[in-house]
């Protein structure tokens, strides 16, 4: 289960825990840490800086969201996962193929009409490009 700190997400990951109990399978809770943006120097023609790790400030807030579900989801098997990547939808995709996924879950918003925009981009971009079968909890 992807998840981002959002209500969306939480719902996803309570959903998620609940089937992986029935199941007796492994819940993996992933959070994407995007690097920070590059900057340009400009003093200096066409050079920028781009850090290729995020600041510890973060990955502990990431650590943190992850730390807090788990205490709140109790589910003994859940495996927290903190991943690097520029863009969210593709890391899931790759991350769900590395680790051996039988399934994505993934929060979405539900206000109204129109399917595609409800669902927002990183979870329109999952269900468009992932291998894996995409479970979208609303």
């Amino acid at each position: 289960v992807g998840i981002d700190g959002s209500e969306h997400a939480k719902r996803a990951a309570l959903y998620a825990a609940d089937l992986a109990r029935q199941l007796g399978a492994q819940l993996t809770i992933l959070v994407v840490v995007k690097p920070p943006s590059s900057f340009i120097i400009p003093m200096v023609d066409a050079m920028s800086i781009t850090p290729s790790t995020p600041s510890p400030e973060h990955l502990a807030a990431a650590q943190t969201l992850i730390d807090a579900l788990i205490a709140d989801l109790g589910h003994r098997r859940a495996v927290p996962q903190t991943t690097l990547g520029v863009d969210a939808a593709e890391t899931i995709g790759l991350e769900a193929t590395r680790l051996g996924a039988d399934l994505i879950v993934l929060g979405g918003r539900g206000m109204g009409g129109l399917d595609r925009w409800l669902l927002g981009s990183v979870c329109d971009k999952v269900l468009r490009t992932a291998d894996q079968p995409v479970l979208v909890v609303r």
